[in-house]
């Protein structure tokens, strides 16, 4: 009798539908007006290209893809809380002088960008204008509300949970609309930026199939943050958020919250707590000290510390000390174990 085929594994399967879905995506801008309307051999731009990016994860995209070709200059500080930023008169100059400004939308500069928008007198950057990116217009939001009910908490996202750059396929999809976005404004230079973006991209696309492999053995395992900003982290490596310090988003926990808490966490053996830096560490002192959980201290975007100023060092710096929480390998070993190879 015959062998019924081979079935190519989970995993295989996943990586031939992230190609298939990234080359769509390219296929579809190739097809878009302006992709169409751009002159094939129009010359450079002599002069690098302003951009302004809310947060450091954007800047540090636009680099990578623009290179040489581009000044950025970031509105939130690395390490700083988005939500407390206040819209200054030195951003709003910054935006003043821009060719484009980079946002993640769905609300996350609330705080702060509404307000320099309606004083800036830069048209480019008005949301009608050519220059005005707002890269969530291609991201599946999670956690959008049915019904918006402000007695759900202070910081409330009536477009979702805006926090997506806490994941990397969802910031692959960020990533593009960067790279048209460049384009655009400079078609001259369309063949060096979809070089830069291809070659970035590939990295990013390696780097996450390791960060998966490493948290394989961690998924259904639970989590808790301090801020409902770490969902779609859970949801790409399939991790379970058991819940979080505010009871609220922008609600600061009382102690029947916190003994609420303490006693999901020990019942569901949750070993970790994930926490920005700008959060008080006073609120979960005691509460890592019932559970044992460890503390995870991050800031949500890259830049925070030294070793995390790139997007993807970023990455790899919150994977490892998740994992290393559950008695994971450090993340050098791994890799070096997976590609067959001593960690020296």
């Amino acid at each position: 009798m015959g062998r019924h085929p081979r079935k190519p594994s989970p995993r295989t399967g996943l990586v031939m539908l992230r190609s298939i879905f990234m080359m769509t995506l390219v296929a579809g801008w190739l097809g878009h007006p302006a992709a169409a309307a751009a002159p094939q051999n129009q010359e450079p731009r002599k002069q690098a290209l302003e951009v302004v990016a809310t947060i450091p994860d954007l800047a540090d995209i636009c680099v990578a893809i623009g290179g040489d070709a581009v000044r950025v200059k970031t509105l939130v500080p690395a390490g700083n809380d988005p939500h407390a930023v206040l819209p200054k008169a030195s951003l709003l100059l910054q935006l003043q002088r821009s060719d484009i400004l980079l946002l993640m939308g769905l609300d996350y500069e609330h705080a702060f960008l509404p307000p320099l928008l309606e004083k800036v007198r830069n048209p480019r950057v008005l949301p009608d204008g050519e220059g005005y990116v707002n890269v969530s217009a291609r991201i599946r939001a999670l956690e959008v509300p049915a019904n918006l009910d402000r007695g759900a908490g202070a910081d409330l996202h009536p477009r979702g949970n805006p926090h997506f750059n806490l994941d990397p396929e969802r910031v692959r999809v960020a990533a593009l609309a960067v790279r048209d976005a460049l384009i655009a404004a400079d078609p001259g230079r369309r063949e060096q930026f979809s070089s830069a973006w291809q070659e970035w991209d590939r990295k990013l696309a390696k780097r996450l199939d390791l960060w998966e492999a490493y948290l394989k053995p961690l998924q259904g395992k639970p989590l808790v943050s301090y801020h409902r900003s770490w969902s779609y982290f859970a949801d790409r490596f399939e991790l379970e958020l058991l819940g979080e310090v505010e009871p609220k988003p922008g609600l600061r926990p009382s102690p029947r919250h916190l003994a609420e808490l303490a006693t999901s966490m020990r019942d569901q053996q949750a070993r970790v707590l994930l926490m920005e830096p700008w959060y008080p560490r006073s609120d979960v002192e005691k509460l890592l000290q019932i559970t044992g959980a460890e503390l995870v201290v991050c800031a949500t975007t890259c830049g925070a510390t030294r070793d995390t100023m790139h997007y993807i060092d970023w990455m790899d710096h919150l994977v490892e000390h998740v994992g290393r929480a559950y008695g994971r390998p450090t993340l050098a070993a791994f890799e070096a174990e997976r590609a067959g190879t001593p960690d020296e």
